[in-house]
């Protein structure tokens, strides 16, 4: 493809590439522009431009680009169809993503962080004003790029917003508005399917509920925690971390990076509430208190204030330019004046700063460090696991068995207290199970195109239709072999497709009913013939008149 002709534009090289096509450089081919003008070009793949489906939510993503026309949000150029090849033409932007900068530099400077999110809140607004929600908030699809003298960037957009241009030299764009397409039509929704990454989704988002404009706000702020401290809120696998977006509690970024200011910490800790009525109303009410804190640094620099200011972030309003010092001097000054105070400090630190008090601090940490992991005695561990056990909070079960009643049976698999654990294993068990299982159902979000298709393929085989999964996952492989991302699901079609030339699919059809038979067995063992009956009954009760189920029941 490269040097072939889309449109008016010539490829130049391919800048990436995912399940729905590649994005291409380009440059115009005309004679009249004196400057060359470069664009990004994003091809739908010929194989599936002929799904209906895929084409329907490519057309989408365009409809969607088309309606926004914002300095901080990549613009959409034009779009076309041309021998079979359907285009999209988007505004090319040079600079690296969030995600690339927080690799290269491990956390962001909060001056930066404040100044990402002050120029994105207004991108969102503009977004949330035409009905368009993004879903998919993340460092990846957030763009640097570096402004340049006289205002103008690639595509004719004033790279000023507002009040000038950014004290940071760097102005951020919003990218991938894809996942937006597949809800912007109530016919390529998926009820009660989670999309989006799961270390960014809103708690919303992760119980499948349907998302609203606050929903981006605590997807923004994941993103915000993430640039200051270096590290997501929270970490896990998938389910984990759906779980722990709906109920578990974040350190405050100020713990982890204590030079952020306690206000842009709190608004931060404000876009991560669990429930949406709690965040910012929208995005302008966001954005209206960052410039008002953006402001307030600006006044504290020119009043010589440098206990609160480190970066001055942008030019007070309310002074004419002539008036205000500028930003060199300002940084000049505000250096020289933070490290005088740093080199004389004050008396608390003065006190602090003496060998033995360090010595006394470093000792009384040791010991409590020790004194916190000092053993507890078999009743203490039982007490506590038994105390968690009466919450009626799921959570505090799987808290009680893993820390004091599983350890408890390690350590003491004699222990007097063995049956009344035994119950709570049930019990913890039982929840766990409906947990796993509740997360895994509304884990069907197309998290990749190859994925999808794969698991359609199985479904396909469970229903008997082998030859509908063969011709599933041999569409699979033609159209994503050569895409890297998507290559372990490519393989995986590969062997199953070696399965169905070979012997039919492994029956696994009776396996949870086995499964069921075998933990009524267990319980029987243990003396619990009423539990263990209850299943046989309720398993019969199900197969009646199944004679393949009454065979395999026919032992109880």
């Amino acid at each position: 493809m490269i040097g072939a002709r889309i449109g008016s534009w010539i490829l130049d090289k391919e800048l990436g590439r995912g399940g729905m096509g590649c994005v291409y450089l380009a440059h115009r081919d005309s004679t009249k522009v004196v400057e060359t003008e470069q664009a990004a070009i994003k091809i739908l793949a010929p194989e599936l431009a002929i799904d209906s489906g895929f084409l329907a939510r490519f057309q989408r993503e365009i409809d969607i680009l088309r309606q926004l026309d914002h300095p901080h949000i990549v613009r959409f150029l034009e779009s076309g169809q041309q021998d079979g090849r359907h285009y999209l033409v988007m505004e090319y932007v040079p600079g690296p993503s969030f995600e690339t900068v927080l690799i290269q530099r491990g956390r962001l400077p909060w001056m930066e962080v404040l100044e990402l999110a002050w120029q994105i809140a207004p991108a969102l607004k503009h977004a949330h004003d035409r009905g368009v929600i993004h879903r998919d908030l993340k460092p990846s699809n957030l763009l640097q790029v570096q402004e340049r003298a006289g205002g103008v960037g690639n595509g004719g957009h004033s790279v000023a917003y507002a009040s000038g241009l950014s004290s940071s030299g760097v102005l951020v764009k919003l990218t991938d508005f894809g996942i937006a397409s597949l809800f912007a039509s109530p016919h390529l929704t998926v009820t009660g399917g989670i999309v989006g990454t799961a270390e960014y989704l809103s708690p919303e988002q992760a119980a499948g509920k349907p998302v609203t404009r606050r929903s981006d706000l605590y997807s923004l702020g994941v993103v915000l925690y993430t640039l200051l401290t270096g590290r997501t809120p929270f970490q896990g696998d998938p389910l984990d971390l759906l779980h722990k977006h709906r109920f578990a509690q974040f350190d405050r970024p100020i713990r982890l990076v204590p030079e952020i200011p306690h206000e842009l910490d709190a608004i931060v800790c404000e876009l991560l509430e669990k429930d949406p009525g709690r965040r910012p109303a929208d995005a302008m009410v966001l954005f209206r208190r960052l410039d008002s804190f953006k402001r307030k640094l600006a006044y504290q620099a020119t009043h010589g204030n440098a206990r609160t200011v480190e970066y001055v972030m942008g030019q007070s309003a309310t002074h004419p330019r002539g008036n205000v010092e500028g930003p060199a001097t300002l940084m000049s000054r505000l250096m020289r004046q933070e490290l005088e105070r740093e080199r004389v400090g004050g008396l608390f630190w003065q006190f602090f700063n003496r060998p033995w008090v360090l010595l006394g601090l470093l000792i009384l940490t040791v010991a409590l460090i020790v004194w916190s992991f000092r053993p507890l005695s078999e009743e203490k561990m039982f007490q506590h696991g038994a105390a968690l056990m009466q919450s009626p909070e799921p959570a505090d079960w799987e808290t009680a068995w893993d820390n004091y009643l599983g350890p408890l049976l390690d350590k003491h698999p004699d222990t007097p207290f063995r049956a009344e654990v035994e119950k709570f294993r049930i019990r913890y068990e039982a929840s766990k199970a409906a947990r796993k299982a509740k997360l895994a159902a509304r884990w069907a979000g197309p998290v990749s195109e190859a994925q999808w298709f794969y698991q359609e393929g199985l479904r396909r085989c469970q229903q008997g239709d082998e030859a509908g999964a063969r011709r599933t996952w041999k569409l699979l492989v033609r159209a994503f072999q050569d895409v890297p991302s998507e290559e372990p699901w490519v393989r995986l079609a590969e062997q199953e497709l070696e399965k169905l030339g070979t012997k039919p699919p492994p029956d696994r059809q009776w396996e949870p009913v086995r499964q069921a038979l075998q933990r009524a067995h267990q319980l029987r063992e243990q003396g619990h013939d009423k539990e263990a009956a209850a299943i046989v009954d309720a398993l019969k009760a199900l197969y009646r008149g199944d004679r393949q189920a009454e065979a395999l029941l026919k032992g109880e």
